[in-house]
């Protein structure tokens, strides 16, 4: 059946439908049809822009994304490449292979995927003198510092060295040297059977400047994640066809020089490496030369050998740009000589020698010191680092912007941090200076998050980025951070009763020197004056209720005292409308209680933002011997039960850090803990990280009980 498909519309067709159309909306008013009038010009630019859009339609995606040469614009077209969309810095086996190599320890690693998504298989052999032991957590260690969130990796394997003998006949040009291409046979052999490669054609010889910026990982060695396999000469029989002076090659066989016990591979942790040794004696490798055979110096054979081996070695090395060596015009080398300022002069300066030149210099000094005058504050204004007044608004906030500006020369953003559940422990003045201090730091290790973006590195990975843009700290365990205050967090706790009766207050005139004044950044109390001045704890415990309260300035009060002789007094009311309260100091001179005041809650505050603490624990990473985890899934514990853990605003942005901050392939799923699911977790996170045996599988137990299963 065929479908009666509508006639296209046309230009003319749609200036008939918009011309009766406007003449309604305008009130049948419009009578002027011709071209010159504006009415008709708007209405044939919109008959035009919707029969250029059908007409568009047309053709295929390819033709409108490409121009004439078949070039790809991305900027042009408002795309943006992979790299720009997903906030994640993919590393993948050969990349791994190709970094992991690079330790001083070993000689070679080797890495696969492992059967489970995720996960890796990793097998290093040894650099020479450098025990397995060394080598294997010298891999282990660097791994962990590289890999993205949600990947693992098996126990790292140690490779073991099989020697092969190389045999096999291959006819020679008349003007080849037998052990130089003896050697190179020898040489590209070894390179296919430990997966480097061996044809060159792959990876760059060198580097610009650009691909230092641009792509590092394009210098990295071109390594294969796995070896080769001995079993399959013809791996390199495309290599051998590329060494000049090899006429064809008949045959080549490899095979073992001592026999092995199979049954040692099938042991976990064992890889096996293929060389090849180069002769002591006569090669059995035979060159022939119009069919007659040539004669081979084993001598001769590992000395080329050598050559070979440094000459790869020294290909690695990086190549400059080379403007660098461009010196007033292209192709000018650096020692070139240069004539001296005054033999540049005008001819009438030079004749008089030296009173006209010091009066010429004089002279261009001046001009250049009018010129640079506006030009003086450039340096510090745009410094990544500088000391403003901290007591100038206007200074401040204009160090703000022209340091998000540098960080948005860098291609990042500044979330906005103008909700106040993220300034709860700050005044106003505070919060100016640390968006400062801030930006500041993040400015100077921008560089090292982006190079570590959505990585595991323990200071500038996906969880470090995402402590310093929540005002965050890394997780070292909040149960650790009260204890140094010689506090206990205990949900159940009752406090002490207050003996202050509200009733018996008496209201300070004026009315408003009952609250804190609030002084900028005061020094806070030490461990024992918190607990002499903190009357509401009982034996070291405290309910999160009254941590939280404590962090409040508005839970502080000054009242003149129930005696003249104590003057004032500071009392902390521990909920808000409370019937009595606690007393915690007594002074007659009112400013110096309000100072105390300051420094108690401050103390309070300090303590609380010592335990907002951030912990990633990824799912893989808790699998234990089982295989049965969920890839890419992390969980985010949080603290949900300090002052600004409890607060709506502060976790909103926490959550929407986390959605900018973690890989796109990655599912982090917060969770907010209170305080009886950190007393049951934190043990738990100690015994994991301690490398507890079955420590794992039982936080990862609670985890799927109390924060539910990933998806």
């Amino acid at each position: 059946m065929t479908e009666d498909l509508p006639p296209p519309i046309t230009f003319a067709a749609l200036m008939a439908e918009a011309t009766p159309a406007a003449q309604r909306a305008s009130g049948r008013i419009w009578t002027d049809y011709n071209t010159h009038d504006p009415g008709v010009t708007f209405l044939e630019q919109t008959a035009f822009a919707l029969t250029e859009i059908a007409y568009r339609a047309d053709h295929p995606v390819r033709d409108h994304l490409t121009a004439a040469p078949e070039a790809f614009d991305l900027d042009a077209l408002a795309l943006f490449g992979p790299r720009a969309v997903l906030p994640g810095r993919p590393v993948t086996a050969l990349d791994l292979a190709a970094c992991l190599s690079a330790l001083p320890e070993v000689a070679r690693v080797f890495v696969r995927p492992a059967g489970a998504r995720g996960l890796y298989e990793i097998a290093v052999l040894p650099g020479e003198g450098t025990p397995a032991a060394t080598a294997i957590d010298a891999v282990a260690a660097a791994f962990e510092g590289m890999r993205l969130i949600g990947t693992d990796t098996l126990p790292v394997a140690l490779a073991e060295t099989r020697w092969l003998d190389l045999a096999g006949r291959i006819s020679i040009g008349p003007m080849a040297k037998p052990e130089a291409i003896a050697a190179e046979v020898y040489h590209v052999v070894n390179l296919v059977l430990m997966g480097l490669d061996a044809t060159g054609t792959g990876g760059r010889r060198g580097a610009t400047r650009a691909d230092l910026f641009d792509e590092p990982a394009a210098i990295w060695p071109p390594v294969q994640a796995e070896p080769g396999d001995p079993a399959r000469p013809d791996l390199v029989l495309a290599a051998l066809e590329r060494i000049e002076g090899i006429e064809n090659v008949h045959e080549l066989r490899l095979t073992e020089t001592a026999p092995h016990d199979d049954r040692r591979l099938a042991r976990p942790g064992i890889v096996a490496v293929h060389e090849v040794r180069l002769p002591a004696g006569a090669a059995r490798l035979d060159l022939t030369l119009d069919g007659a055979p040539v004669p081979l110096d084993p001598h001769g054979i590992a000395e080329e050998y050598g050559r070979l081996t440094a000459a790869r070695i020294a290909g690695q090395g990086n190549r400059l740009d080379p403007r660098d060596f461009d010196v007033a015009f292209a192709g000018r080398p650096r020692a070139a000589g240069r004539l001296g300022v005054d033999a540049t002069l005008p001819a009438i300066y030079r004749i008089r020698g030296g009173e006209r030149i010091a009066s010429y210099r004089g002279m261009i000094d001046a001009t250049l010191g009018a010129m640079a005058a506006p030009l003086s504050a450039l340096p510090a204004r745009y410094a990544a680092r500088a000391v403003p007044d901290p007591e100038d608004a206007v200074a401040l906030r204009e160090r703000r912007e022209m340091l998000d500006y540098l960080i948005a020369l860098q291609g990042e953003e500044m979330p906005d941090t103008g909700q106040t559940g993220l300034h709860a422990y700050r005044s106003a003045a505070e919060r100016l200076r640390w968006d400062i201090a801030w930006r500041e730091a993040y400015l100077a290790r921008l560089p090292d998050f982006d190079f570590h973006k959505g990585t595991a590195h323990p200071e500038f990975g996906a969880a470090a980025r995402l402590a310093h843009l929540c005002d965050l700290s890394p997780w070292t365990g909040p149960v650790v951070a009260l204890a140094a205050a010689g506090l206990t967090l205990a949900p159940g706790a009752d406090a002490p009763e207050a003996p202050v009766p509200r009733s018996d207050l008496t209201l300070p005139d004026p009315a408003h020197d009952l609250f804190l004044t609030r002084r900028s950044a005061p020094a806070p109390l030490g461990a024992s004056d918190l607990a002499a001045l903190s009357p509401w704890i009982a034996d070291g415990r405290i309910s999160p209720a009254l941590l939280r309260r404590a962090a409040s300035a508005e839970a502080y009060l000054l009242t003149p005292g129930d005696d003249p002789a104590d003057g004032w007094q500071l009392l902390f009311e521990a909920v808000p409308g409370a019937p009595f309260l606690y007393r915690c100091a007594t002074d007659r001179d009112r400013a110096a209680l309000d100072r105390l005041g300051t420094r108690l809650c401050r103390a309070w505050q300090d303590l609380n933002r010592a335990c907002e603490q951030l912990l990633l624990v990824e799912d893989i990473r808790l699998r234990g011997a089982g295989r049965g985890f969920a890839e890419a899934s992390v969980w985010a514990l949080l603290p949900g039960w300090t002052a600004r853990g409890a607060d709506p605003a502060f976790r909103r942005h926490v959550e929407d850090m986390i959605l900018r901050v973690a890989p796109a392939h990655v599912h982090v799923r917060p969770v907010w803990l209170d305080a009886d699911a950190l007393a049951d977790l934190a043990p738990r996170i100690a015994g994991w990280q301690a490398g507890i045996d079955g420590a794992a599988a039982d936080l990862r137990a609670a985890l799927r009980q109390d924060g539910g299963p990933l998806e």
